[in-house]
């Protein structure tokens, strides 16, 4: 609760502060106003005060900084405010995947706690090369919910900051070894992974900076709900930049699409 109290004042102070900004500029409602999408070279890693134990590699496919399947997007639903000034709320879709340094594996305590060790199996050989086969790999998918504030800058740059929900829809852990010459493939699928007691709801802060002449901005990410539920697993926070972050108008790109 305290949390969201914090993610809240975040997101309204500065819109407390610009407000004067609009002056007698005409506010205006409006729909469906930009496509938000983040893809190759991002970054997703752990924050807070277990994350030393889940720290993520780009070492290898599906590290996110190479991987064309991972990707975070959104569509403003409603905008609020003038052509330099304005809230956007949207809605869109992520699939987030974290490939940890360590392969680690996970247990549950008799008081239903969520344990997790380094797999102590010296057989099991996970090839630490980039194009190795062995991999431990955690991946989420869910719909994502943001509220920003954007600023217009001049003619090319685009400032956002603002805050977002995110619902979890499925999370697994995939484990990939060699045991001898044998490829063997674990996966902890998201109706068990459900058991270690993952966070369904999160709320988290973001912001963005986008060159129009570019095409290109970067952005990130930070979530306020802990990963796992609070007191029930290790205390970390899903945290994600990227190089990446690109803005276009939603009405063009539906327009590419039916062409």
């Amino acid at each position: 609760m305290k949390k969201a109290a914090i993610a809240i004042l975040l997101v309204i102070s500065p819109i407390t502060m610009i407000l004067p900004a609009f002056g007698q500029k005409k506010i205006q409602v409006s729909s469906f106003g930009k496509f938000r999408i983040e893809t190759q070279l991002t970054y997703n890693f752990f924050t807070g005060p277990d994350a030393a134990d889940f720290g993520t590699s780009i070492k290898g496919f599906g590290s996110g900084i190479v991987d064309a399947l991972a990707m975070r997007s959104s569509a403003d639903i409603i905008n609020i405010g003038t052509d330099k000034f304005y809230l956007s709320f949207g809605a869109g879709f992520a699939v987030i995947k974290y490939r940890l340094a360590d392969h680690l594996v996970f247990g549950k305590s008799s008081d239903g706690q969520v344990t997790w060790n380094v797999d102590p199996d010296p057989s099991h050989n996970y090839v630490n090369s980039f194009f190795g086969y062995g991999k431990s790999k955690i991946i989420t998918t869910s719909f994502y919910f943001p509220l920003n504030l954007n600023i217009e800058l001049g003619k090319n740059v685009s400032l956002t900051a603002g805050g977002y929900a995110d619902l979890n829809l499925t999370a697994r852990y995939k484990m990939k070894y060699l045991v001898g010459e044998d490829k063997v493939k674990e996966i902890i699928r998201s109706a068990d992974f459900r058991t270690f007691n993952p966070s369904i709801m999160k709320i988290g802060l973001n912001a963005s900076v986008f060159h129009k002449k570019l095409a290109y901005g970067l952005s990130a990410s930070y979530s306020l709900t802990p990963f796992f539920k609070p007191g029930m697993g290790p205390d970390i926070h899903e945290t994600r930049i990227t190089a990446t972050y690109s803005l276009k108008d939603l009405t063009e790109v539906l327009r590419k699409k039916k062409k």
